[in-house]
């Protein structure tokens, strides 16, 4: 009896451990596609393992999904979801506010690639906003001082009032081309997220790790 029940516990656990074997192969496989920046299909491996119905919900898979679309430079999808993984309460702290950070960084990319002064004005300051919490969270995190000063003075720019010239080639003198404070912005704002050639690429510890290994704009693998 002790040799049939034995048998009938493995019976009982073999779906629910091929569900675990197939969801831990599709991670590694994301996982992989992330890494040699095949970021596309990084998406579609992400977008499964969200749709799962134990990670539904879940803030990694949300910020895993939101890491591959910035880096496909999807800005809004990808503030969204970086949004979502900021749930207040979340046990994942740390997630949290890596994910606080990169929202930041999609909207200051979103407002960078946007045609409306109006718009990036709006949007600047969210993105503002999101590297303040970052900093009353953390006030000694460099990478979130950097991306608020380059924001704060872009908006410092962007607020100024228009003054009038005395004539059209000095107007153009004293005002550089809003392209051009754009792509520098956008530069600039890369750089400071970027690390190892990725904005969003460092490894978080895996799950019951003692201590975050790499800078803060990480994957949650």
């Amino acid at each position: 009896m002790i040799l049939l029940h034995t048998l009938l516990l493995v019976f009982a656990l073999a779906p629910s451990m091929q569900e675990m074997l197939s969801e831990y192969r599709l991670q590694l496989k994301a996982d992989a596609l992330y890494e040699h920046r095949t970021y596309g299909e990084a998406e579609t491996a992400f977008r499964q393992i969200a749709a799962l119905p134990e990670q539904k919900g879940s803030p990694s898979a949300s910020f895993n999904l939101a890491c591959s679309l910035y880096m496909q430079g999807k800005y809004p999808e990808s503030a969204a979801l970086f949004a979502f993984s900021t749930k207040p309460g979340s046990k994942q702290q740390e997630v949290r506010v890596k994910a606080i950070f990169n929202e930041g960084n999609a909207l200051a990319m979103r407002a960078v690639g946007s045609n409306r002064k109006t718009d990036k004005l709006i949007i600047f300051r969210q993105a503002l906003n999101r590297f303040k919490t970052v900093l009353l969270t953390d006030p000694g995190d460099n990478d979130a001082k950097i991306n608020y000063e380059i924001v704060r003075r872009y908006l410092d720019e962007l607020e100024k009032p228009e003054q009038a010239s005395s004539s059209k080639s000095e107007k153009q003198r004293a005002t550089p081309p809003p392209s051009s404070l754009s792509q520098n912005t956008a530069e600039r704002l890369l750089k400071n997220a970027q690390q190892d050639e990725s904005a969003l690429m460092q490894r978080l510890p895996r799950r019951g790790s003692a201590a975050a290994r790499g800078g803060k704009n990480n994957q949650d693998w």
